[in-house]
C-alpha cells in the first residue's frame, strides 16, 4: 500500500474532497449575499484543485517507497522520477540535466501510474524535483540528511515552508491563464501547450522558473487578491524518509548497512603494523589521531572494498570509525540489543568500532547537517557519551547493536555501533 504522511498543508484528496463538499452544502444554505456565494465557490474550486495535487504528491511518496520493486532491483529507496519534458505523460529518457541539479517540468502521471491530473480550472500540474533525490542521474548520496533544493514563499516573499530551502519536490496547480500566458485548448489525450516543457513555463507558471536549477531557489504559492494563483504543495526530506521508514525492511537495510562497513573495515584493519595496509589506511583515512585512537568517516564502497555500492554509499556519511593504531583492544563499548528489546547491556573490549549516528535530533536542540563543515562535526551525528568519547580520545562508548524504530512518529536518532574484536 502507498503509504500516506501527515501535513500541515494537505490532506489527502480522497477523503478531503466528500468531506469539504458536504460542509460547503450545509454552509450554503446560510449564504444569502452574492458575496458569500462568490466565497463559496471560490473554496469548491480552490478544493478540486487541491484533491489533484494531494493524489500526486501521494502517488510520488509510493514511487519513492517502492523505488526497488518498480524494476528497480537492487537499487535504494527514496528516488523521486524526472519531470515529463515532452508532455508525454512520461520521464523521458536519459538524465534529466546534469548530477544534483533540479528540474522543472510537467507531472510525469503516466509514469506514476494515473490518469492526467486538473486542476479546477482544467490545467495539467507541474512538478520540480530536487537534484539530491532524482532518479537520473542519482546523486552520489540520498539519506535522511540529503538538502533540499526548495523553499515555499507568498508572493510578497513571506516564507511558507519554513526558512531554509529544505523543500526536496514541489507540485503546482497553474489555475486560470494570467494576462500575458498563451495556452492552447487542452485535450483529453495530452496536455495544454508544446512538446517542450521548457518552453511553456512562463505560459503556466506566474514566477520565471527554469527547467535545470542549479542551486536552491524561492517557489511561490499563490494568494487571493495578488498577481500569482499557482497553488502547490511540497514535500521535505523528512516527510518523505518518514514514509520510508515504514518500510518492513527498512531496520534491515540500515543493519546492512552497519555490517559491511564494519567486515570491510576489519578486513581494512586485519594487520595495523608500521608500513601495512591497516597502518596505510588508518594514516589515510583518519581526521583525528588522539593518543591511540583514530577517528574518522569512513570512505566510499570503492576504497573499502564493499559490494553493495549505492546501498555502502547512501549512508556512508553517516558511519564514523575508531581505531586503535597500537592494535590493542583499547576500545570498550556497552552495547543494548536496540531501542525495542529488553534493556539489557554487554560491554565489549575492542580493536575499532563502527559508529552510526542515526537519524538527526529535531526540536528545540536539533542536529545539523547540511553544510561541510556541519557534516564534519561528530557532534551533529553523535550524543551524549559517544561525542564526549570521540571529542577527547578517551572514554567508552554507549549504544545499540541493531537499527528499531520505538516510535514512527519520532526520528531514530539513536547511535548504533559496531564491535571489531
Amino acid at each position: 500500500m502507498t503509504p500516506r504522511t501527515p501535513s500541515a498543508r494537505s490532506s489527502h484528496g480522497g477523503a478531503l474532497l466528500p468531506a469539504v463538499l458536504l460542509l460547503l452544502l450545509v454552509a450554503s444554505a446560510a449564504l444569502t449575499t452574492s458575496g458569500h456565494l462568490a466565497q463559496q465557490s471560490g473554496q469548491r474550486i480552490n478544493t478540486r484543485s487541491m484533491a489533484a495535487l494531494d493524489q500526486a504528491r501521494d502517488a510520488l511518496i509510493g514511487y519513492a517507497f517502492s523505488y526497488p520493486e518498480l524494476n528497480h532491483d537492487g537499487q535504494g529507496i527514496g528516488y523521486l522520477p524526472c519531470p515529463d519534458r515532452t508532455n508525454s505523460g512520461s520521464v523521458s529518457l536519459g538524465a534529466c540535466n546534469v548530477r544534483d541539479h533540479g528540474a522543472f517540468g510537467r507531472f510525469p502521471h503516466r509514469t506514476l501510474g494515473l490518469p492526467i491530473l486538473r486542476d479546477s480550472h482544467g490545467q495539467c500540474l507541474w512538478y520540480a524535483v530536487a537534484g539530491s533525490v532524482k532518479h537520473n542521474p542519482k546523486p552520489l548520496i540520498l539519506n535522511w540528511d540529503s538538502p533540499g533544493q526548495f523553499r515555499i514563499v507568498s508572493p510578497t516573499g513571506r516564507a511558507i515552508s519554513g526558512a531554509e530551502h529544505d523543500v526536496i519536490a514541489v507540485i503546482l496547480a497553474p489555475g486560470a491563464a494570467r494576462p500575458g500566458q498563451s495556452r492552447p485548448s487542452a485535450s483529453a489525450q495530452r496536455c495544454p501547450g508544446s512538446t517542450s516543457a521548457s518552453d511553456d513555463l512562463p505560459d503556466f507558471l506566474d514566477r520565471h522558473y527554469a527547467s535545470d536549477i542549479s542551486g536552491n531557489i524561492d517557489i511561490v504559492h499563490g494568494e487571493p487578491e495578488t498577481n500569482v494563483n499557482d497553488i502547490a504543495v511540497w514535500i521535505t526530506v523528512d516527510e518523505l524518509f518518514d514514509a520510508l521508514r515504514r518500510r518492513s525492511d527498512f531496520p534491515g537495510m540500515i543493519d546492512g548497512i552497519l555490517d559491511a562497513a564494519a567486515t570491510a573495515l576489519q578486513s581494512q584493519l586485519a594487520d595495523t603494523s608500521p608500513g601495512s595496509p591497516g597502518a596505510v589506511f588508518l594514516t589515510t583515512q583518519a581526521e583525528t589521531l588522539i593518543g591511540n585512537r583514530a577517528q574518522g568517516r569512513l570512505p566510499d564502497s570503492a576504497t573499502l572494498g564493499i559490494a553493495s555500492a549505492q546501498r555502502h554509499d547512501n549512508g556512508r556519511d553517516q558511519v564514523r570509525f575508531v581505531a586503535c593504531t597500537d592494535d590493542s583492544a583499547c576500545l570498550t563499548a556497552t552495547l543494548t540489543d536496540s531501542t525495542v528489546s529488553a534493556p539489557i547491556s554487554a560491554t565489549e573490549t575492542c580493536r575499532a568500532l563502527v559508529l552510526f549516528g542515526g537519524e538527526r535530533l529535531r526540536g528545540s536542540a536539533p542536529q545539523r547537517r547540511k553544510t561541510a563543515t556541519e557534516r564534519a562535526d561528530p557532534g551533529q551525528y553523535l550524543e551524549g557519551t559517544n561525542h564526549a568519547s570521540t571529542t577527547t580520545g578517551t572514554g567508552n562508548y554507549v549504544g545499540y547493536r541493531h537499527y528499531a524504530i520505538a516510535d514512527p512518529h519520532q526520528p531514530a536518532s539513536e547511535d548504533l555501533i559496531r564491535c571489531i574484536p
